[in-house]
């Protein structure tokens, strides 16, 4: 199957220039890193990042390299989730990983498996089973155009539109491209 862009919900927010709030019950602040433990939960806009542990990595200016959470990992956004026991986003290479029951959702679409990999530089999405079997759900949305045109023909042959024939288009977590590997 094609996926594009699964994984661009996962991390990827929190790792930009925009206000980040952190809240947690302590944080300790090293020369390249910040380590926040118990019940963290970092809010950019409105992408929220909970997690037991969560360590930023941060290069010698201050700017964060690497974000990792670990523990009951939970990063929501409008109309996604993605949950799993660690994640990882590197922001140089541009790859995000999640590990441990890892499962993205994407409005009605899903995507389980014990690891998913997303490199998005070179747009490939990896789900491997490591002994498990890799789930997705895939919902098919009819696309307006055609559906409208479909209905116009159906009303031309005297159907009703909800008589006519529906052509599905199709949708997976954001929308084609990418692969998928188990």
């Amino acid at each position: 199957m094609i996926y594009k862009g699964i994984l661009v919900l996962v991390l990827t927010g929190l790792a930009y220039a925009q206000p980040i709030t952190g809240e947690a019950e302590s944080l300790t602040f090293e020369k390249n890193k910040l380590i926040y433990k118990g019940k963290v939960r970092l809010v950019r806009d409105r992408s929220v990042l909970r997690a037991d542990k969560v360590t930023i990595l941060i290069d010698d200016q201050g700017k964060p390299q690497k974000l990792i959470a670990e523990g009951n990992v939970i990063y929501t956004e409008p109309g996604r989730r993605a949950v799993a026991s660690y994640a990882e986003y590197d922001l140089k290479t541009e790859t995000i990983v999640l590990r441990g029951n890892a499962r993205v959702e994407e409005e009605k679409n899903l995507i389980e498996a014990e690891e998913i990999v997303y490199d998005r530089k070179n747009n490939l999405l990896r789900a491997l089973g490591k002994g498990k079997r890799v789930r997705t759900i895939y919902i098919e949305e009819e696309r307006d155009e055609e559906v409208r045109h479909k209905q116009g023909d159906s009303q031309e042959k005297g159907n009703t539109p909800e008589e006519g024939p529906h052509d599905s288009g199709s949708r997976l977590l954001h929308n084609g491209g990418g692969s998928h590997q188990g």
